[in-house]
């Protein structure tokens, strides 16, 4: 799991980094996908559990 979550992490930064280079928005953008997918992994986990 930790894996995922560290690949989804590394691809989101990669991302925001190549569309927003050095903008000032570029880390508010980064936090906000990187909060979103962190949720939905755990929202995945816990149906996946049940």
């Amino acid at each position: 799991m930790l894996i995922l979550i560290w690949i989804i992490v590394c691809a989101i930064f990669y991302l925001v980094q190549k569309t927003l280079g050095n903008s000032g928005h570029a880390l508010e953008l980064f936090a906000l996908l990187t909060a979103l997918a962190l949720f939905f992994i755990d929202r995945l986990s816990r149906k996946a559990k049940k």
